[in-house]
């Protein structure tokens, strides 16, 4: 993941943080299906949460390999995020989006996000119907692409300062 040979803490926190990512993409994944989140789903959806905000603190000091890796990991996410606000009025293949769905359901935090953003404008604010899915998306796309910034961002800085 970065530069050299050996493996930082950050480094070892990311990797722990993959392992929780890849865990709560696949529970979420099974539960979203007929919106059955459990206390256990939202238990776990919230020390993801927790993990990925704590990871994004720590990952900012790190090596500029980590942090290159980390951007384009968000910059994918966002694009992702992207093809899935878009999917409705595009006329794709039922097995692309199948394709897609998959990917994001897997690999990206769409899944972790989509119930966040479910319990915060369906459940919390009573958003229904095709607003809704505007809504959700946009709010996932924006956090994505926020993230693809930030990173961005101190990739740079890392690159411009290696001995930080």
């Amino acid at each position: 993941m970065g530069d050299s040979k050996r493996w930082s803490a950050a480094d070892i926190a990311a990797l722990l943080w993959v392992i929780l990512h890849f865990f709560t993409s696949i529970y979420s994944y099974f539960e979203s299906w007929y919106y059955t989140y459990t206390g256990w789903s939202w238990a776990f959806l919230g020390i993801w949460l927790l993990g990925q905000l704590v990871i994004d603190v720590w990952i900012s000091s790190g090596k500029p390999g980590l942090l290159r890796f980390v951007k384009w990991y968000w910059g994918i996410s966002a694009a992702l995020a992207a093809g899935g606000f878009f999917v409705p009025t595009l006329s794709v293949s039922f097995w692309v989006v199948i394709l897609l769905g998959t990917i994001c359901a897997f690999l990206t935090p769409l899944n972790q996000l989509l119930a966040f953003a479910w319990l915060l404008f369906d459940k919390l604010l009573g958003i229904r119907g095709s607003t809704l899915y505007g809504v959700e998306w946009s709010a996932i796309l924006l956090f994505c692409l926020g993230h693809f910034i930030y990173f961005a961002w101190l990739h740079r800085r890392a690159e411009r300062n290696p001995n930080r």
